[in-house]
């Protein structure tokens, strides 16, 4: 077991000063159910552990005039079990419900989860869908960075030495609007996504023309990634079955997957299709009865 040393700063403050002093030989502490196992398989080797938990505020969502805040350090079974998120945004409240374990979602954090910047994380999909941006937060500075710029790479995000994020901020979905969280995976529980795919959809009255469409794709690429072609397909047309299928065939050619044990490229790109095809069907379902369709696993 290495040595290291540990600090539980009370405030945003104090944390950003250790952070800046101790640079890249800290590490933060959040819910620590990746950390930990990092340490203890000797992945990683910190000098200092900088435990964010004893931070007021960092903990609480609230529903605003601009949409939905979430802290960083909110549990993620908070978010699922939350009823104010089931209803408003009921796909990340699922997606939140489909990853782990209960006991590791009593400890994980939704930070953590997106500063993972794992490729198969439940929580990043149905959020990049949702257009959600990220508050991060230095010494004497604060802004605003869209989830889709934060993410670089497997493990590695925009975030420096001295730098923290600290809040998610998803915007109110429009009216005739939907998002689904489709995961695809061996085992109902506890496994990781072979595919992720999220969906919002925003169609005009007579639910035949698509007004607006986010299409993210999980666990087929480095990162968490958007459909962008796809959507092109798909904004501001008639909705026919011809047009779905052809915007599902190009979401497939768009992702980056990789063979591994879990899965091939080959079939990861069919699945990806799939799922597209049935979150675009269950958003519509969901706008047709004056609501909002919920994750799903497969």
């Amino acid at each position: 077991m290495i040595e290291f040393e540990y600090y539980t700063p009370k405030s945003l403050d104090e944390a950003l000063d250790l952070y800046i002093k101790y640079g890249e030989g800290a590490r933060l502490y959040a819910g620590g159910t990746e950390l930990v196992n990092q340490i203890r398989a000797g992945i990683v080797k910190p000098h200092q552990i900088i435990d964010l938990k004893h931070i007021p505020g960092l903990d609480t969502f609230e529903m605003t005039a601009d949409g939905l805040k979430i802290g960083t350090l909110t549990k993620v079974y908070d978010i699922e079990a939350s009823e104010l998120i089931q209803k408003t945004y009921p796909a990340v409240s699922h997606a939140a419900g489909s990853l782990g374990s209960v006991q590791v979602r009593n400890k994980a954090t939704i930070g953590g989860n997106i500063c993972r910047a794992s490729p198969s994380a439940d929580t990043i999909p149905p959020l990049l869908a949702l257009d959600a941006t990220l508050t991060i937060v230095e010494k004497d500075c604060e802004k605003t960075v869209p989830l889709r710029e934060f993410l670089l790479g497997p493990g590695k995000t925009i975030l420096k030495p001295g730098q923290i994020m600290t809040e998610i901020h998803i915007p109110h979905l429009p009216a005739y609007s939907a998002c689904t969280y489709l995961k695809l995976s061996p085992r109902k529980q506890m496994d990781l996504a072979v595919v992720g795919v999220a969906l919002m959809l925003t169609m005009d009255k007579t639910l035949s023309k698509c007004i607006n469409v986010r299409i993210a794709m999980g666990a087929v690429g480095p990162t968490a990634m958007r459909a962008t072609k796809a959507e092109t397909i798909l904004m501001g047309n008639e909705i026919t079955d011809e047009v779905v299928e052809q915007a599902a065939k190009t979401a497939s050619t768009e992702c980056k997957p990789m063979n591994d044990v879990r899965a091939s490229e080959w079939y990861r790109r069919k699945m990806v299709a799939v799922l597209v095809k049935r979150a675009f069907k269950a958003s519509i379902q969901a706008i047709t009865v004056g609501g909002h369709t919920i994750a799903e696993n497969n």
